[in-house]
């Protein structure tokens, strides 16, 4: 009798805590997002008050500004969930997944920082409940976290992980549907969203390349980005 998704995951998680290697990347990387998280809000409070420069674009010049946070959100979280059923089942493809969005939001929080824009004009503020909640906190709407897209990279990293070739399919489709709507919603500049194809592959080719390493080079490096965002998080609470 063929054993059920559960049960397939249950077995191979067992199999892969055995490894000590194992065990300390992931708990470091966990440990760096757990600890991290709390401190979101404030970075992003703090960024919008900050003012930047205005980008001259000509896509979102010849596009309508239009709310499509519905379907933005849809196809978001539908292909996210998707996906962590997917990766789930391969405790290895998992940790690459964990250290590749660690180090993916370390980058995004350092171009936001570095490059402080100011929003479109004629912006459409995007509903993003998950994101309200958990990152952006209970305040006023976050529009100044610009380049690089956390949408777009988001739908990357999900294209990347996916294996199968419908999947990737799927993914592709989707994500260059969400990268328009970001921008029919004009909540992005065109250089956001083309940003976040480049930053996240990178994030993704250092995380593989770390992750062949021995755990105490891979968890060290970690930390030193950990380290980076603190960082950040402190030179952002001098923002006035």
């Amino acid at each position: 009798m063929p054993k059920s998704y559960l049960q397939v995951v249950q077995q191979r998680w067992q199999d892969a805590l055995k490894t000590n290697g194992f065990i300390i990347k992931l708990l470091t990387t966990l440990g760096i997002a757990i600890w991290s998280a709390p401190q979101f809000p404030s970075f992003f409070i703090n960024i919008q008050k900050r003012d930047g420069a205005y980008l001259s674009d000509f896509v979102l010049n010849h596009l309508p500004a239009v709310d499509v946070s519905t379907p933005i959100f849809a196809l978001i979280y539908g292909m996210l969930v998707f996906l962590l059923c997917r990766v789930l089942v391969k405790p290895k493809l998992f940790l690459l997944f964990t250290i590749t969005f660690v180090i993916e939001t370390v980058l995004r929080m350092s171009t936001i920082y570095f490059f402080p824009l100011n929003p479109p004009l004629d912006l459409v503020p995007l509903h993003d409940t998950f994101a309200e909640l958990l990152i952006y906190g209970d305040t006023e709407p976050i529009t100044k976290d610009l380049f690089f897209s956390g949408h777009t990279a988001t739908m990357v990293m999900i294209w990347l992980f996916l294996e199968k070739p419908w999947e990737k399919a799927l993914a592709a489709i989707t994500g260059v549907a969400i990268a328009i709507l970001l921008l029919i919603q004009h909540v992005h500049y065109t250089a956001d969203v083309i940003g976040a194809f480049f930053f996240t592959a990178l994030s993704y080719v250092i995380a593989r390349y770390l992750n062949k390493q021995q755990w105490q080079i891979t968890c060290s490096v970690l930390l030193l980005f950990l380290l980076f965002l603190e960082t950040l998080f402190w030179f952002s609470n001098k923002i006035v």
